[in-house]
């Protein structure tokens, strides 16, 4: 396909003026967001005006992005990173339900049992600041972030500021296994180690939603890409494995499975390939190993926190109690349950579970065949754990835009055509801006959105009127 490239000689001069527009973008949104006591709709107007500049930024740098290197990357990264390290929790109040769950574990309460509501009171601030869909569910996460979330609160207790920090402590060592493992395991794969840090440590979803909304998926990405290098570098030539590396990757894959269970897919596709290219005594030592190993990561946590294995009957319920409205078969529910009222049926709920009982059973059977077209030679292992997170997206009862960094992190590595990384950053970037930085009305959003799009717009057209946008031009891509 076709990659639009400015002249080389302006690269230098292209990439600090992104860089550094990106910075502008993500600094005003930390202002604006402050609460400083700007109306909601200049809030929005504005706040999404920095998110676009980012992601405007961000796209801008991608198309440069294979010839920079390595600590270019990092550095920009980082300078991202830091603004949004003293903004207020955004895009999401998770970061309560964690404060919550935290504390409920350190009073001693089974998270697994009890919700916000019942363990603090329905009228602790700290029950009152969780949505109020998730007060009286328990915690729908792995022992190891439970744990995680309780040693927390044995430090900062019921404080909201420096509980943030310390989970964004926590967010900020999943981006540095990510720094550390997303090149490594693109030279794996062929792909510009440059091209992989742009297209996923870079990406506005990791700025957002690990740095800014404090989430846990962080943490567990990087977990889980760290660990599928440690497993590859540890089988990498064939006759002179190195179990030790293997085993640290399987711990490290398997306590980000302990933080959000999807995380074992790598696991999965990781193994099918190491089975392939093992002697038979070698396959029936990953054949037993490594479900062994996950097994005995997730028991010794288990155990070990205190916390035992309430979290697996869980497992199934609590995320699905909301009904997404980015998941494509809650879509189709809700489209059956509006019909459903016209003539006096409330069908919503009911559509609901089937179509995501559908999705399931297709999801396990795009899964199965990933699997089996990854042990056929058909698809690195990489790139079908990445594709079946994409599937669980699509087929799954909830979707979040954080969800998206799943697939992102093992696409970013794997992707070896310039149309299938511009799809994805495509979609990032529509991910990037979708959810705004404030609440407020219908029409607080709606016009906060549209002077959003004027004033990119209108900055734009003057920066092209006056030259001063980047000159480019066409040539073939030939990966």
């Amino acid at each position: 396909m076709q990659s639009v490239l400015p002249a080389p000689e302006k690269a230098g001069l292209n990439i600090s003026a992104l860089h550094w527009a990106g910075f502008l973008g993500i600094a005003v949104l930390v202002l604006v967001t402050s609460g400083i006591g700007l109306p909601s709709v200049l809030v929005v107007a504005l706040g999404v005006t920095g998110m676009a500049t980012l992601v405007l930024s961000w796209l801008g740098i991608g198309r440069l992005a294979a010839g920079l290197p390595e600590r270019r990357l990092y550095w920009i990264a980082a300078s991202w990173c830091a603004p949004l390290l003293v903004a207020r929790p955004l895009f999401s109040g998770d970061i309560n339900s964690y404060l919550a769950q935290g504390l409920i574990a350190a009073k001693g309460f089974d998270t697994y049992l009890v919700g916000p509501a019942e363990a603090l009171g329905a009228d602790s601030p700290v029950t009152l600041a969780v949505s109020h869909y998730w007060r009286d569910t328990p915690a729908p996460y792995g022992p190891a972030f439970v744990a995680l979330a309780r040693s927390v609160a044995h430090i900062a207790g019921d404080d909201f500021v420096p509980t943030v920090l310390l989970h964004r402590l926590l967010g900020l060592a999943g981006i540095a296994l990510m720094a550390w493992a997303l090149p490594r395991l693109a030279r794996r794969v062929g792909v510009s180690p440059s091209i992989a840090l742009w297209l996923a440590l870079l990406n506005p979803l990791v700025l957002w939603h690990v740095v800014a909304g404090v989430h846990n998926d962080g943490l567990m990405v990087g977990l889980m890409v760290a660990g599928l290098e440690l497993v590859l570098m540890g089988a990498a030539k064939a006759g002179a494995a190195r179990p030790a590396l293997i085993a640290a990757g399987v711990i490290a894959v398997s306590a980000a499975a302990n933080i959000k269970i999807v995380a074992v897919a790598g696991l999965l596709f990781v193994g099918v390939d190491l089975f392939r290219r093992a002697t038979p005594a070698g396959r029936v030592a990953v054949a037993l190993g490594l479900p062994a190993g996950f097994a005995a990561v997730t028991v010794a946590i288990s155990l070990g926190s205190g916390l035992g294995f309430g979290w697996v009957r869980v497992l199934s319920g609590v995320s699905g109690q909301v009904h997404s409205w980015m998941a494509p078969t809650n879509e189709l529910g809700f489209l059956v349950g509006g019909v459903g009222k016209i003539f006096g049926a409330d069908l919503t709920d009911g559509a609901i579970k089937v179509f995501s009982l559908i999705g399931a059973i297709l999801g396990l059977a795009v899964g199965a065949r990933l699997l089996w077209l990854t042990y056929r030679e058909k698809l690195h292992p990489l790139y079908g754990a990445g594709l079946t997170f994409a599937a669980m997206l699509v087929l799954g009862p909830v979707v979040q835009p954080w969800y998206l960094l799943w697939t992102v992190a093992l696409l970013a590595v794997s992707l070896t055509t310039d149309r299938g990384r511009w799809i994805l950053a495509a979609i990032s970037a529509v991910f990037g801006v979708l959810l705004p930085p404030a609440n407020g009305g219908a029409v607080s959003l709606a016009l906060g959105y549209l002077i959003a799009v004027v004033l990119i717009g209108g900055t734009l057209f003057f920066l092209k009127r006056k030259g001063l946008l980047p000159e480019i031009r066409f040539r073939k891509s030939r990966t």
